[in-house]
């Protein structure tokens, strides 16, 4: 158990870090909108809820200049996020604070709960730094951190010695760790940690604040529906998109074996609803009336968890863009022949026969290149459904 906050400690300084060039985004990246709002508007208002003084490391302050904040270029231009962490700290030092809460201005979805977490553990640590883990590839988000106003010598070793890599300061000074589970009480760690560097960041961060888009994998029975969906699923994880899926049927079925406890909850004890939970996944069973509704469904179970997409198997009257698995050796005629006016919102047909005619795109399976149309596949759905989703901010 941490000790209590000291409440005589004087709290740490705020400072938002915008002094980065934006390259690789082209603009300045803290002006762009997420959920309707400018980043940096979403970043201060975290931070103010957790601190009384909110300062910005700005290098192009005219750019901020409506946000009415105390402004410093940095210190010593040019070294990127360390430098603001340099000039955040000198400014610490020289308005009495033990040290500063720094937050990168490119931070869309920081909470306010885990920068309000994170100042209270700077208020009992005897550590130089407070730094939660993200579960991301270097195990901690430097940039969204407490660093005692002690660790500023180390800082300027770090300038003198040519080293700019913020995650290195940690090396030399004494850091205590907020555990990644802690973290992940407050928030997922990569929407928390998510930093807007790239154009696909910022669709990413859009995507947040609404319910992945959705296409509907449709065919007749045995038409092979459920093989290019653990097709497609696999290829789109090698792409590096986060997709999610939904299995719709028409029967009764079970999750668990009859007899088990989880099974005895839901069926013999009439639990409303019943969360299995093991090392690494869960699954949830919920009573229901009738006919589970699909956008219901997205909204409520995979909305703000960071998904790119959900494909979904069945639900072929549904309301989402479809893709009909047409096999001619099974079936002698698709549904899109019978579909009417459902037909405007089929994206596609995969189909076994090479001299089908319609004036969707129709994709080949070939036997020899079992791949090549579950690639094809892939590229429409990112092309037409993720690409092309509302990411206007």
């Amino acid at each position: 158990m941490h000790p209590p906050a000291d409440p005589l400690s004087p709290p740490p300084l705020g400072a938002i870090l915008a002094g980065g060039a934006s390259r690789r985004f082209g603009t300045p990246k803290a002006l762009a909108r997420v959920g309707g709002r400018r980043i940096i508007d979403r970043v201060l208002d975290a931070l103010s809820a957790a601190v009384p003084r909110v300062v910005l490391s700005a290098n192009e302050p005219a750019l901020f200049a409506d946000l009415a904040l105390p402004m410093r270029p940095d210190d010593v231009p040019g070294l990127g996020a360390l430098g603001g962490i340099h000039t955040a700290l000198r400014w610490a030092a020289e308005c009495g604070a033990p040290g500063a809460l720094v937050v990168a201005c490119d931070m869309p979805w920081v909470s306010a709960e885990l920068l309000r977490t994170i100042a209270e553990r700077a208020a009992s640590t005897s550590a130089d730094a407070v730094v939660p883990e993200s579960g991301g590839r270097r195990g901690i988000e430097p940039l969204c951190a407490w660093y005692s106003v002690r660790s500023l010598p180390q800082v300027q070793r770090m300038i003198d010695g040519g080293e700019r890599r913020v995650h290195r300061l940690l090396d030399g000074i004494r850091a205590e760790v907020i555990p990644l589970a802690e973290v992940r009480r407050i928030g997922e760690p990569g929407i928390l940690f998510l930093n807007v560097n790239t154009v696909d960041d910022l669709r990413r961060a859009r995507r947040h604040g609404q319910a992945p888009p959705a296409v509907a994998i449709i065919g007749k029975k045995n038409s092979g529906k459920t093989t290019l969906m653990v097709a497609l699923l696999a290829e789109l994880g090698r792409r590096g998109v986060r997709a999610a899926s939904i299995k719709h049927g028409h029967h009764a079925f079970e999750t668990d074996q009859p007899g088990k406890d989880s099974w005895r909850h839901f069926n013999e004890g009439m639990a409303e609803a019943t969360i299995m939970a093991g090392e690494g996944k869960i699954a949830l069973v919920m009573r229901l009336d009738g006919d589970p509704d699909p956008v219901r469904l997205v909204r409520e179970f995979y909305m703000g968890r960071g998904y790119d997409l959900v494909l979904v198997e069945g639900y072929k009257a549904g309301p989402f863009p479809r893709i009909e698995v047409f096999r001619r050796a099974v079936h002698d005629r698709p549904l899109i022949a019978d579909a009417g006016d459902a037909a405007e919102s089929y994206l596609a047909v995969v189909t076994d026969d090479a001299s089908f005619a319609t004036e969707l795109p129709v994709i080949v399976m070939d036997a020899d290149h079992p791949q090549a149309h579950v690639r094809r596949v892939a590229d429409l759905i990112l092309s037409r459904v993720v690409d092309g989703a509302d990411d206007a901010g």
